[in-house]
């Protein structure tokens, strides 16, 4: 399931796993889990301590200084340095030049059973061996006491691990890069959220076919006409696209065409313009040379 929007995502996935486990396609013992939900946060925001909740957790995405990869801590304050984080009852200061490296989360508590479905938030190596991959979506084996999360894949999360969320629905950002069957693609037809290229984005992760849940149509179709790359004149001034690349275009537009023509218009066109601007520009340089000894000619003056 592919959706615009984080309240969308949370929505379906609740209401998914609730019917799997009614028609007890999930494990029967639910295990509680607090997980950490990521805030998106720039840099400028995270140096200021109005967009921390009270009960906001600092995850360190790098190692920073002595402190690891994966370690938890919470505001200790805001300096001109940079970020105070208390971390195990010790303070480190995270540089106004690394606060990429830390993420501000907000805990949650969501359950967790054999055959569960998680999508994964961080890159981490496990303690148990082995990595996790930010986007990765991955199947439950069971849940042990001790926290720990086996994976059907063989790999254990650690019980510190705590970056992810059900796997049922995912927002059509984050579904970069997946394949899957079949596509369910709900869009709220929220302007913001929705343009031609990230129409492309989720209309293209299913290999065998896609349904759209809209509640207006009309609205629907003049967002994804929609372009957010606005490409210059002088971008089309130098090199041509290739034909074998205009010809999978034209392929790829008669497929589009299922979506109307001009939303199959504009994807293409779109797609045709950010070849373009990948295309490497030419410089121009004024060249002004003379011979040794030569004075430079004055225009305008007259003797």
């Amino acid at each position: 399931m592919v959706s615009q929007t984080w309240a969308e995502v949370h929505r379906v996935n609740e209401q998914v796993r609730d019917k799997l486990k009614s028609k007890g396609l999930l494990g029967a013992n639910d295990v509680t889990v607090q997980t950490l939900e990521k805030i998106d946060l720039t840099n400028a925001q995270k140096r200021d301590n109005r967009f921390y909740p009270s009960d906001a957790v600092i995850l360190f995405n790098q190692k920073v200084r002595r402190t690891d990869a994966g370690s938890k801590g919470k505001l200790g304050g805001i300096v001109n340095a940079g970020v105070l984080v208390e971390v195990g009852g010790k303070f480190v200061t995270v540089s106004n030049k690394l606060l990429d490296k830390i993420t501000v989360c907000r805990p949650q508590e969501i359950k967790v059973a054999e055959k569960d479905r998680l999508n994964l938030k961080a890159n981490r190596k496990l303690a148990a061996g082995g990595r996790v991959t930010n986007g990765e979506l991955v199947t439950v084996k069971s849940v042990g006491a001790d926290g720990k999360i086996k994976l059907a894949d063989g790999r254990v999360l650690d019980a510190s691990y705590r970056e992810f969320s059900p796997g049922y629905a995912v927002t059509s950002y984050g579904s970069q890069g997946k394949t899957v069957d079949y596509v369910l693609f709900s869009d709220s037809t929220v302007k913001a959220a929705t343009s031609a290229e990230q129409w492309y984005v989720s209309i293209s992760r299913g290999r065998r076919g896609i349904r759209i849940f809209t509640p207006d149509k009309e609205q629907l179709r003049e967002n994804i006409c929609r372009t957010g790359h606005r490409p210059l004149a002088m971008e089309f001034a130098h090199g041509r696209i290739p034909s074998g690349r205009a010809l999978l275009w034209k392929r790829l537009h008669g497929y589009l065409l299922r979506f109307g023509r001009r939303a199959a218009d504009n994807i293409c066109r779109m797609k045709l313009a950010r070849h373009h601007h990948h295309q490497p520009k030419q410089k121009y340089e004024h060249k002004n040379t003379r011979m040794l000894g030569q004075r430079p000619e004055r225009r305008g003056i007259t003797h």
